[in-house]
């Protein structure tokens, strides 16, 4: 038997026996509470907090509440070495963003992983971070379809930006996040961009000295 091994079946053994997760305290809470917090959210809390999605947030917490859960289905995994041999059982994980502790945790590192080496280029990269006047935050609360339509906006301007500083057509890609509170989790809607910064590389010297945006860009359209 090859010392390699002897190595991972020593660390089997040691660690074979699998503790699941198991339930915590939030399963707890969204199974006592949830349904009646939805029955209620209209008539008590929608003028306050803003109307959700609530079709989706419970779609999302059902999926939570049977995340590693071995009655809704397990995966058997084994090992192929022939010298080994061990095999366990895993109970299926919701992969739910936010909600579920675990599962947000393991997709935003394969969300950031896939960026890294998939989606964004070997080159210095600008973040831009956009928020609203506080007179302004409530419409966000109210109509989240908002957010779509600020998105589009923002890659509008800073496309129209980077063209009219250079002089020249110039085409770039954009990350755009939306995230609706901030310090404290208090209600905040704000955006994150990240873009190429190496477009400004070239360009003229006006270009990486301008603080605001050209004056052509025609921002009457924007309505709340």
């Amino acid at each position: 038997m090859s010392s390699s091994v002897s190595v991972a079946i020593a660390y089997l053994e040691k660690h074979q026996n699998y503790v699941p997760r198991g339930r915590n305290v939030l399963h707890t809470i969204f199974e006592k509470h949830f349904k009646d917090f939805c029955d209620l959210y209209e008539e008590q809390y929608a003028d306050r907090y803003g109307k959700f999605h609530l079709a989706r947030i419970m779609d999302v917490t059902e999926h939570f509440l049977t995340c590693g859960d071995y009655l809704n289905g397990v995966a058997r995994i084994r090992c192929t070495n022939s010298e080994c041999g061990h095999d366990y059982f895993r109970p299926f994980s919701c992969k739910g963003f936010y909600l579920c502790p675990s599962c947000s945790q393991k997709r935003t590192i394969l969300l950031t992983e896939h960026f890294t080496e998939e989606v964004l280029l070997k080159l210095p990269h600008r973040q831009f971070v956009f928020t609203f006047p506080k007179a302004l935050r409530i419409y966000f609360r109210n109509d989240r379809k908002l957010f779509a339509g600020f998105s589009q906006l923002i890659f509008a301007m800073i496309k129209e930006f980077y063209k009219e500083a250079a002089k020249i057509e110039i085409t770039t890609g954009m990350v755009i996040a939306y995230q609706t509170f901030g310090d404290m989790l208090r209600f905040n809607p704000h955006f994150h961009v990240g873009c190429r910064g190496e477009q400004e590389r070239n360009a003229p010297t006006r270009l990486r000295k301008i603080g605001r945006p050209p004056p052509s860009v025609d921002y009457s359209n924007i309505a709340v």
